[in-house]
């Protein structure tokens, strides 16, 4: 390995050790996780991550990519999901240890885990192909790493664009109400954008129609949330029932937090995300036969 391998696998490590000790809740009473599945949803998600980061790195990675290199990506990937999959989302208002294990709050477990997965989908599809399909020179751990960046980048940049859009404060309603069809939708959104991603930044690079495929599926994905999101302004509101917090579930609650679509429009909403994402998928798949024919 090389001087700068070395120091990448050391920082690696470092960051994987401060994401542990930031997320750390061995030190709270076992009655926290007893009976409490939120915790093991996120913890799950990791495991999931990590699996595909280690199946690429075994079956699809670049022919370079063996050996103790396998070993050097797959702690960079356990710091990438650690740091930018389970950390980053704190920024959001995602709590690990208060949200999911203090408050057992199950549908803030499910959006983390959307998140923290969709971030090992990305890195995984970082490492999925050859660096230089067309000649013998070997990539660097910088390349996938930049091409990483660039799909967690827009990740990110949709699922901010996709809470500055939600009607009332949708985060609020996850962490506070508990709605789980406001979170199935969010972690739906997010896995549709990740599938969609990973397809962009996975492969032999050949050309840009996948990037503008990827981009038309994110649009499609906020244009999607649009829609539903004026179907409910159409109507008024979402006629739900306050509830004596002042929340309400599908409606409006008496503080005025405001609340999300009813869950049979959430429903509907989740099935087009997936539906586009699979569109997606078919599209860059009849593209992938396409360039390579001609």
């Amino acid at each position: 390995m090389a001087e700068s391998e070395i120091f990448v696998l050391v920082m690696s490590v470092a960051v994987a050790a401060l994401g542990m000790m930031i997320h750390g809740a061995s030190g709270l009473h076992p009655l926290y996780f007893r009976g409490n599945p939120a915790p093991g949803v996120a913890r799950a998600s990791i495991l999931l991550a990590m699996a595909w980061i280690w199946y690429v790195l075994l079956f699809h990675a670049d022919p370079s990519v063996t050996a103790v290199y396998v070993f050097f990506y797959l702690v960079m990937g356990y710091a990438v999901v650690k740091m930018f999959g389970q950390t980053v989302p704190l920024l959001f208002g995602l709590r690990f240890r208060v949200d999911l294990v203090e408050r057992r709050n199950v549908p803030a477990g499910v959006l983390l885990g959307a998140f923290i997965l969709a971030t090992g989908l990305i890195f995984g599809g970082s490492l999925w192909g050859d660096a230089d399909p067309v000649g013998d020179d070997e990539g660097g751990w910088w390349i996938p790493l930049s091409f990483f960046l660039l799909g967690w980048g827009c990740l990110v940049v949709a699922f901010w664009l996709f809470l500055r859009r939600e009607r009332g404060r949708f985060l609020r309603r996850v962490k506070q109400e508990r709605s789980m069809d406001d979170a199935r939708a969010g972690a739906l959104f997010l896995a549709a954008a990740a599938v969609t991603l990973t397809d962009a930044v996975s492969g032999d690079f050949w050309g840009w129609q996948h990037g503008l495929t990827t981009f038309g599926v994110l649009a499609g994905l906020l244009l999607t949330q649009e829609f539903f999101r004026s179907r409910i302004q159409g109507t008024g509101g979402g006629g739900g029932v306050a509830l004596a917090g002042g929340g309400a579930r599908g409606g409006v609650g008496m503080d005025g937090v405001g609340a999300g679509r009813p869950g049979g429009l959430r429903r509907m909403e989740g099935a087009v995300y997936a539906a586009l994402a699979l569109g997606a998928w078919g599209l860059n798949r009849f593209l992938d036969l396409a360039l390579r024919a001609g």
